[in-house]
Protein backbone atom coordinates (compact mmCIF):
# COMPACT_ATOMS: atom_id res chain seq x y z
CA UNK A 1 0.00 0.00 0.00
CA UNK A 2 1.22 3.80 -0.81
CA UNK A 3 0.89 6.01 1.79
CA UNK A 4 1.82 9.82 1.69
CA UNK A 5 5.19 10.59 2.82
CA UNK A 6 6.79 14.12 4.19
CA UNK A 7 9.53 13.68 1.64
CA UNK A 8 11.75 16.58 3.23
CA UNK A 9 12.81 13.88 6.36
CA UNK A 10 14.42 11.58 4.01
CA UNK A 11 17.74 11.57 2.21
CA UNK A 12 17.88 11.81 -1.77
CA UNK A 13 18.42 8.39 -2.27
CA UNK A 14 15.82 7.21 -0.30
CA UNK A 15 13.56 9.71 -2.29
CA UNK A 16 14.08 8.27 -5.49
CA UNK A 17 13.62 4.86 -4.21
CA UNK A 18 10.20 5.61 -3.35
CA UNK A 19 9.14 7.72 -6.11
CA UNK A 20 9.83 4.46 -8.11
CA UNK A 21 7.38 3.02 -5.78
CA UNK A 22 4.94 5.01 -5.89
CA UNK A 23 5.21 4.89 -10.06
CA UNK A 24 4.36 1.16 -9.25
CA UNK A 25 1.63 2.15 -7.36
CA UNK A 26 -0.07 3.88 -10.04
CA UNK A 27 0.69 7.45 -9.46
CA UNK A 28 0.33 9.16 -12.99
CA UNK A 29 2.90 11.56 -13.90
CA UNK A 30 1.41 15.29 -14.20
CA UNK A 31 1.67 16.63 -17.97
CA UNK A 32 1.12 19.51 -19.62
CA UNK A 33 -2.71 19.77 -21.21
CA UNK A 34 -3.19 19.04 -25.02
CA UNK A 35 -3.26 22.51 -26.96
CA UNK A 36 -6.15 23.87 -27.69
CA UNK A 37 -8.04 25.18 -30.89
CA UNK A 38 -6.25 28.42 -30.80
CA UNK A 39 -2.94 27.41 -29.05
CA UNK A 40 -0.83 25.82 -32.50
CA UNK A 41 2.28 27.19 -32.38
CA UNK A 42 3.06 30.53 -34.34
CA UNK A 43 5.80 28.59 -35.79
CA UNK A 44 3.17 26.49 -37.50
CA UNK A 45 0.19 28.62 -37.70
CA UNK A 46 1.88 31.29 -40.00
CA UNK A 47 2.77 28.72 -42.93
CA UNK A 48 -1.19 28.34 -43.29
CA UNK A 49 -2.82 30.58 -45.67
CA UNK A 50 -6.95 31.38 -45.35
CA UNK A 51 -7.92 28.86 -47.99
CA UNK A 52 -9.55 32.48 -49.90
CA UNK A 53 -5.72 33.35 -50.00
CA UNK A 54 -4.55 29.79 -51.54
CA UNK A 55 -7.50 30.07 -54.15
CA UNK A 56 -6.79 34.03 -54.55
CA UNK A 57 -3.05 33.05 -55.77
CA UNK A 58 -3.59 30.67 -58.45
CA UNK A 59 -6.78 33.03 -59.89
CA UNK A 60 -3.50 35.65 -60.30
CA UNK A 61 -1.09 33.30 -61.50
CA UNK A 62 -3.60 32.09 -64.03
CA UNK A 63 -4.85 35.71 -64.77
CA UNK A 64 -0.70 36.59 -65.33
CA UNK A 65 -0.15 33.72 -67.59
CA UNK A 66 -3.30 35.29 -69.80
CA UNK A 67 -1.94 38.77 -69.72
CA UNK A 68 -4.66 40.78 -70.63
CA UNK A 69 -8.47 41.58 -69.73
CA UNK A 70 -11.02 42.71 -72.44
CA UNK A 71 -13.02 46.09 -70.80
CA UNK A 72 -16.30 46.82 -72.79
CA UNK A 73 -16.77 50.36 -71.31
CA UNK A 74 -18.17 53.97 -71.91
CA UNK A 75 -15.11 55.89 -69.70
CA UNK A 76 -12.82 58.58 -72.21
CA UNK A 77 -9.57 57.81 -72.65
CA UNK A 78 -7.91 59.90 -69.38
CA UNK A 79 -10.12 57.61 -67.32
CA UNK A 80 -9.39 54.34 -68.85
CA UNK A 81 -5.25 55.34 -69.20
CA UNK A 82 -5.53 56.01 -65.26
CA UNK A 83 -6.97 52.60 -64.51
CA UNK A 84 -4.61 50.71 -67.39
CA UNK A 85 -1.65 52.55 -65.15
CA UNK A 86 -3.03 51.32 -62.01
CA UNK A 87 -3.66 47.59 -62.83
CA UNK A 88 -0.48 47.28 -64.93
CA UNK A 89 1.36 48.57 -61.71
CA UNK A 90 -1.08 46.23 -59.28
CA UNK A 91 -0.40 43.06 -61.12
CA UNK A 92 1.04 43.50 -64.92
CA UNK A 93 -1.70 42.74 -67.11
CA UNK A 94 -2.44 44.86 -69.79
CA UNK A 95 -6.16 46.35 -70.67
CA UNK A 96 -7.25 46.19 -74.03
CA UNK A 97 -10.57 48.64 -73.78
CA UNK A 98 -13.26 48.82 -76.57
CA UNK A 99 -15.52 52.08 -76.23
CA UNK A 100 -18.42 54.07 -77.05
CA UNK A 101 -22.21 54.89 -75.80
CA UNK A 102 -23.63 52.28 -74.17
CA UNK A 103 -25.75 51.60 -77.21
CA UNK A 104 -22.86 51.83 -79.93
CA UNK A 105 -20.94 49.03 -77.14
CA UNK A 106 -23.68 46.99 -76.57
CA UNK A 107 -24.45 46.18 -80.46
CA UNK A 108 -21.09 45.85 -81.23
CA UNK A 109 -20.93 43.13 -78.66
CA UNK A 110 -23.95 41.21 -79.96
CA UNK A 111 -22.80 40.96 -83.23
CA UNK A 112 -19.87 39.90 -82.47
CA UNK A 113 -21.67 37.01 -80.33
CA UNK A 114 -23.82 36.45 -83.45
CA UNK A 115 -20.65 35.56 -85.07
CA UNK A 116 -19.55 33.50 -82.73
CA UNK A 117 -17.10 35.54 -81.44
CA UNK A 118 -16.62 36.09 -77.46
CA UNK A 119 -14.49 38.39 -76.78
CA UNK A 120 -15.61 40.72 -73.92
CA UNK A 121 -14.16 39.77 -70.48
CA UNK A 122 -15.81 42.73 -68.28
CA UNK A 123 -18.25 45.74 -68.86
CA UNK A 124 -18.27 49.37 -67.41
CA UNK A 125 -21.42 50.87 -69.01
CA UNK A 126 -24.29 52.81 -68.05
CA UNK A 127 -26.98 50.57 -66.24
CA UNK A 128 -29.41 50.69 -69.16
CA UNK A 129 -27.22 49.35 -70.99
CA UNK A 130 -26.13 46.54 -68.66
CA UNK A 131 -29.44 46.11 -66.97
CA UNK A 132 -32.38 47.14 -69.83
CA UNK A 133 -29.95 45.69 -72.81
CA UNK A 134 -27.49 43.13 -72.07
CA UNK A 135 -28.87 41.21 -68.80
CA UNK A 136 -32.00 40.52 -70.99
CA UNK A 137 -29.73 38.71 -73.72
CA UNK A 138 -28.43 36.45 -71.21
CA UNK A 139 -24.59 37.63 -72.10
CA UNK A 140 -23.73 38.31 -68.53
CA UNK A 141 -22.77 36.21 -65.54
CA UNK A 142 -23.28 36.91 -61.92
CA UNK A 143 -20.69 39.03 -60.29
CA UNK A 144 -20.89 37.99 -56.72
CA UNK A 145 -19.29 34.83 -57.43
CA UNK A 146 -15.92 36.45 -58.18
CA UNK A 147 -15.73 38.57 -55.44
CA UNK A 148 -13.26 37.42 -53.07
CA UNK A 149 -10.75 39.90 -51.36
CA UNK A 150 -11.52 40.62 -47.53
CA UNK A 151 -12.01 43.90 -48.18
CA UNK A 152 -13.75 44.03 -50.95
CA UNK A 153 -16.44 41.75 -49.28
CA UNK A 154 -16.14 44.07 -45.86
CA UNK A 155 -19.55 45.74 -46.12
CA UNK A 156 -18.73 47.84 -43.37
CA UNK A 157 -16.93 49.73 -45.27
CA UNK A 158 -19.14 50.47 -48.29
CA UNK A 159 -22.36 53.09 -48.10
CA UNK A 160 -25.18 52.01 -47.23
CA UNK A 161 -23.36 48.68 -45.44
CA UNK A 162 -23.63 46.96 -48.49
CA UNK A 163 -22.64 46.51 -52.17
CA UNK A 164 -25.19 48.59 -54.13
CA UNK A 165 -26.53 46.64 -57.24
CA UNK A 166 -28.47 48.23 -60.38
CA UNK A 167 -30.32 45.46 -60.97
CA UNK A 168 -32.96 43.94 -59.46
CA UNK A 169 -31.24 40.38 -58.67
CA UNK A 170 -28.54 42.29 -56.75
CA UNK A 171 -26.23 40.31 -59.03
CA UNK A 172 -24.59 41.12 -62.38
CA UNK A 173 -24.18 45.53 -62.04
CA UNK A 174 -22.11 46.47 -59.53
CA UNK A 175 -22.34 50.37 -58.66
CA UNK A 176 -18.57 51.41 -57.51
CA UNK A 177 -19.69 54.95 -57.10
CA UNK A 178 -22.99 56.62 -55.60
CA UNK A 179 -22.25 60.33 -56.38
CA UNK A 180 -25.37 63.28 -56.17
CA UNK A 181 -26.56 64.02 -59.77
CA UNK A 182 -24.89 67.44 -60.40
CA UNK A 183 -27.15 67.90 -63.66
CA UNK A 184 -26.23 70.91 -64.81
CA UNK A 185 -22.65 72.27 -65.38
CA UNK A 186 -22.02 75.96 -65.49
CA UNK A 187 -19.01 78.55 -67.17
CA UNK A 188 -17.66 79.83 -64.17
CA UNK A 189 -16.58 82.81 -66.18
CA UNK A 190 -20.38 83.78 -66.94
CA UNK A 191 -22.70 82.25 -64.59
CA UNK A 192 -22.37 83.85 -61.23
CA UNK A 193 -22.26 81.67 -57.73
CA UNK A 194 -25.97 80.96 -56.60
CA UNK A 195 -27.21 81.86 -60.01
CA UNK A 196 -28.18 78.69 -61.17
CA UNK A 197 -28.98 76.35 -57.81
CA UNK A 198 -32.25 74.31 -58.57
CA UNK A 199 -33.76 73.35 -62.50
CA UNK A 200 -36.82 76.23 -62.33
CA UNK A 201 -33.68 78.15 -61.89
CA UNK A 202 -32.81 77.48 -65.65
CA UNK A 203 -36.28 79.35 -66.75
CA UNK A 204 -35.07 82.70 -66.31
CA UNK A 205 -35.44 85.06 -69.18
CA UNK A 206 -31.37 85.32 -69.04
CA UNK A 207 -30.21 82.27 -70.19
CA UNK A 208 -32.81 81.63 -73.10
CA UNK A 209 -30.57 80.72 -75.58
CA UNK A 210 -27.41 80.12 -74.14
CA UNK A 211 -27.90 76.41 -72.38
CA UNK A 212 -27.20 73.12 -74.07
CA UNK A 213 -29.02 69.92 -73.78
CA UNK A 214 -27.86 66.60 -73.64
CA UNK A 215 -30.75 64.69 -75.73
CA UNK A 216 -32.93 63.69 -73.62
CA UNK A 217 -34.56 61.57 -76.33
CA UNK A 218 -32.01 58.61 -76.10
CA UNK A 219 -30.82 56.23 -73.41
CA UNK A 220 -27.92 58.20 -71.55
CA UNK A 221 -27.69 61.12 -68.61
CA UNK A 222 -30.00 63.55 -70.61
CA UNK A 223 -33.12 61.28 -70.56
CA UNK A 224 -31.86 60.23 -66.68
CA UNK A 225 -32.14 63.68 -65.81
CA UNK A 226 -34.91 64.59 -67.49
CA UNK A 227 -36.86 61.23 -65.88
CA UNK A 228 -35.65 61.89 -62.68
CA UNK A 229 -36.23 65.95 -62.99
CA UNK A 230 -39.96 65.62 -64.27
CA UNK A 231 -40.62 62.86 -61.53
CA UNK A 232 -39.69 65.83 -58.57
CA UNK A 233 -41.21 69.42 -60.85
CA UNK A 234 -43.71 67.65 -63.63
CA UNK A 235 -43.79 67.62 -67.42
CA UNK A 236 -45.06 71.02 -67.23
CA UNK A 237 -41.47 72.33 -65.86
CA UNK A 238 -40.33 70.43 -68.92
CA UNK A 239 -42.82 72.41 -71.36
CA UNK A 240 -41.83 75.63 -69.71
CA UNK A 241 -37.69 74.80 -69.99
CA UNK A 242 -38.03 73.66 -73.99
CA UNK A 243 -39.19 77.35 -74.44
CA UNK A 244 -35.69 78.30 -73.04
CA UNK A 245 -34.73 76.71 -77.04
CA UNK A 246 -31.90 74.90 -75.93
CA UNK A 247 -29.36 73.68 -78.19
CA UNK A 248 -29.92 69.61 -78.19
CA UNK A 249 -26.72 67.24 -78.56
CA UNK A 250 -25.68 63.96 -77.98
CA UNK A 251 -22.05 64.52 -78.39
CA UNK A 252 -20.86 64.82 -74.82
CA UNK A 253 -17.68 65.96 -75.30
CA UNK A 254 -18.94 68.92 -77.48
CA UNK A 255 -21.64 69.30 -74.96
CA UNK A 256 -18.98 70.30 -72.39
CA UNK A 257 -16.59 72.00 -75.07
CA UNK A 258 -19.02 74.54 -75.93
CA UNK A 259 -20.05 75.57 -72.06
CA UNK A 260 -16.17 75.48 -71.48
CA UNK A 261 -15.59 78.09 -74.55
CA UNK A 262 -18.36 80.09 -73.49
CA UNK A 263 -20.58 79.48 -76.81
CA UNK A 264 -23.75 78.44 -74.37
CA UNK A 265 -23.42 79.21 -69.96
CA UNK A 266 -25.16 76.16 -68.89
CA UNK A 267 -24.67 72.24 -69.84
CA UNK A 268 -27.74 70.33 -69.03
CA UNK A 269 -27.75 66.54 -67.98
CA UNK A 270 -23.88 66.43 -69.00
CA UNK A 271 -22.30 62.85 -68.60
CA UNK A 272 -20.89 62.45 -65.33
CA UNK A 273 -17.91 60.82 -66.61
CA UNK A 274 -17.17 63.37 -68.98
CA UNK A 275 -17.16 65.98 -66.23
CA UNK A 276 -14.32 64.66 -65.05
CA UNK A 277 -12.21 64.72 -67.94
CA UNK A 278 -12.85 68.61 -68.61
CA UNK A 279 -12.21 69.23 -64.59
CA UNK A 280 -8.96 67.48 -64.81
CA UNK A 281 -8.17 69.79 -67.62
CA UNK A 282 -8.77 72.54 -65.82
CA UNK A 283 -11.60 73.66 -67.59
CA UNK A 284 -12.96 76.78 -66.51
CA UNK A 285 -16.51 74.66 -65.45
CA UNK A 286 -17.99 73.83 -61.87
CA UNK A 287 -20.39 71.16 -61.55
CA UNK A 288 -23.92 72.83 -59.78
CA UNK A 289 -26.34 70.39 -57.72
CA UNK A 290 -29.58 71.50 -58.56
CA UNK A 291 -32.10 71.02 -55.19
CA UNK A 292 -35.23 70.48 -56.62
CA UNK A 293 -34.80 66.91 -57.64
CA UNK A 294 -31.85 65.22 -55.45
CA UNK A 295 -30.51 61.81 -56.88
CA UNK A 296 -27.88 59.83 -56.81
CA UNK A 297 -26.16 58.30 -59.99
CA UNK A 298 -23.31 55.64 -60.78
CA UNK A 299 -20.25 55.86 -62.87
CA UNK A 300 -20.26 53.21 -65.11
CA UNK A 301 -21.19 50.10 -62.84
CA UNK A 302 -19.32 46.61 -63.38
CA UNK A 303 -20.22 43.88 -65.14
CA UNK A 304 -19.20 40.13 -66.28
CA UNK A 305 -19.64 38.52 -69.61
CA UNK A 306 -20.49 35.13 -69.81
CA UNK A 307 -17.84 33.28 -71.71
CA UNK A 308 -14.80 35.12 -71.18
CA UNK A 309 -11.96 34.87 -73.00
CA UNK A 310 -9.90 35.92 -70.01
CA UNK A 311 -12.15 34.86 -67.08
CA UNK A 312 -9.35 35.03 -63.87
CA UNK A 313 -7.76 37.98 -65.54
CA UNK A 314 -11.24 39.10 -65.53
CA UNK A 315 -11.55 38.34 -61.68
CA UNK A 316 -8.52 39.88 -60.81
CA UNK A 317 -9.20 42.74 -62.51
CA UNK A 318 -12.93 43.21 -60.70
CA UNK A 319 -11.99 42.46 -57.35
CA UNK A 320 -8.73 44.87 -57.44
CA UNK A 321 -11.08 47.75 -58.97
CA UNK A 322 -13.13 47.53 -55.84
CA UNK A 323 -10.26 47.89 -53.60
CA UNK A 324 -9.42 51.38 -51.87
CA UNK A 325 -6.13 51.84 -53.57
CA UNK A 326 -8.23 51.62 -57.27
CA UNK A 327 -11.38 52.99 -55.92
CA UNK A 328 -8.83 55.87 -55.35
CA UNK A 329 -7.37 55.94 -58.56
CA UNK A 330 -11.00 55.60 -60.33
CA UNK A 331 -12.75 58.20 -58.24
CA UNK A 332 -10.26 60.95 -59.05
CA UNK A 333 -10.48 60.28 -62.81
CA UNK A 334 -13.90 60.21 -62.79
CA UNK A 335 -14.56 62.91 -60.45
CA UNK A 336 -17.11 60.76 -58.94
CA UNK A 337 -17.67 59.70 -54.98
CA UNK A 338 -16.96 56.23 -54.41
CA UNK A 339 -19.32 53.86 -53.17
CA UNK A 340 -16.79 53.24 -50.11
CA UNK A 341 -16.41 54.92 -47.21
CA UNK A 342 -12.67 54.86 -46.59
CA UNK A 343 -11.73 56.59 -50.26
CA UNK A 344 -10.89 60.22 -49.75
CA UNK A 345 -13.41 63.16 -51.78
CA UNK A 346 -10.88 66.12 -51.26
CA UNK A 347 -10.08 66.58 -54.74
CA UNK A 348 -14.06 66.49 -55.55
CA UNK A 349 -16.40 69.42 -56.10
CA UNK A 350 -18.41 70.03 -52.45
CA UNK A 351 -21.94 69.81 -54.89
CA UNK A 352 -20.80 66.00 -55.87
CA UNK A 353 -20.15 64.73 -52.43
CA UNK A 354 -23.18 62.76 -51.10
CA UNK A 355 -24.88 65.31 -48.00
CA UNK A 356 -25.28 63.66 -44.74
CA UNK A 357 -28.70 63.15 -43.48
CA UNK A 358 -30.30 64.02 -47.28
CA UNK A 359 -31.77 60.29 -49.24
CA UNK A 360 -31.22 60.20 -52.92
CA UNK A 361 -33.37 57.94 -55.13
CA UNK A 362 -30.74 56.30 -57.15
CA UNK A 363 -31.38 57.16 -60.80
CA UNK A 364 -29.82 53.74 -61.83
CA UNK A 365 -31.71 51.49 -60.29
CA UNK A 366 -33.79 48.62 -62.04
CA UNK A 367 -37.32 49.79 -61.77
CA UNK A 368 -36.24 53.53 -62.27
CA UNK A 369 -34.41 51.89 -65.35
CA UNK A 370 -36.48 50.37 -66.34
CA UNK A 371 -39.34 53.17 -67.08
CA UNK A 372 -36.97 55.08 -68.63
CA UNK A 373 -38.41 54.23 -72.17
CA UNK A 374 -41.14 55.79 -71.86
CA UNK A 375 -39.57 59.14 -70.70
CA UNK A 376 -37.71 58.89 -73.68
CA UNK A 377 -41.39 58.91 -75.78
CA UNK A 378 -42.09 62.01 -73.54
CA UNK A 379 -39.06 63.86 -74.34
CA UNK A 380 -39.77 63.71 -77.88
CA UNK A 381 -43.28 65.07 -77.20
CA UNK A 382 -41.33 67.81 -75.49
CA UNK A 383 -38.62 68.63 -77.17
CA UNK A 384 -38.58 66.93 -81.29
CA UNK A 385 -36.91 64.57 -82.32
CA UNK A 386 -33.30 65.56 -80.73
CA UNK A 387 -30.11 65.88 -82.89
CA UNK A 388 -28.71 63.12 -84.73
Amino acid sequence: MCNKLILGLFPLSLIMVLALAMASCGVAEVSAPAPGPGSVKTTLSSNIEPPWKVDWDKTVAAAKQEGVVSLYSGAGPGQLEAIRKGFADAYGINIESVTGRGNEVSEKLFRERKAGLYLADVGSLGATTLVSDMKPQGVLDPLKPQLVLPEVLDFKLWYGGSHIYCDNDGAYALSWAYSPATGAVINTDTVKPGEITSNKSLLHPKWKGKIVLNDPTVSGTGQSWFQMTSRAVGYEFMREFAKQEPAITRDLRLLLEWVARGKYAVAVGPNSNTIGEFLNAGAPLKQVLLSDAPYAITAYPLALFNKAPHPNAARVFINWFLTKEAQTIASKAFMSQSARLDVPTDHLDPDAVRQPGLIYLFSNAEDVTSERRQSGIEAQKIFGLGAK
